[in-house]
């Protein structure tokens, strides 16, 4: 966990609590590997390196395979944009 999220949890401990309980129920109809996938994207969009190597080895772990993860990646082609993916695909490698 960054050292700003670190702080808000401490400063603003009901509102993250609350805010940790939206996220988990928010996806658990989904998967683990598919909510870390989804994940994955979220962090190239924010282009968030230390978040998309968090959440790339979760979805890793929960099975998916690297042509799982750039299929994912092209499939959000329309909102990342060539650019985005590029910058993820040098981290990735």
């Amino acid at each position: 966990m960054s050292d700003a999220l670190t702080y808000l949890v401490k400063a603003r401990p009901e509102a993250m609590k609350a805010y940790f309980h939206f996220l988990k129920d928010a996806g658990k109809r989904l998967d683990p590997k598919t909510r870390n996938l989804i994940s994955v994207i979220t962090k190239v969009h924010a282009q968030t390196e230390n978040g998309l190597r968090q959440y790339l080895k979760r979805a890793l772990r929960e099975g998916a395979t690297p042509d799982e993860v750039l299929d994912a990646l092209l499939m959000a082609f329309p909102a990342l944009g060539l650019s985005r993916i590029v910058w993820a695909v040098d981290v990735l490698l």
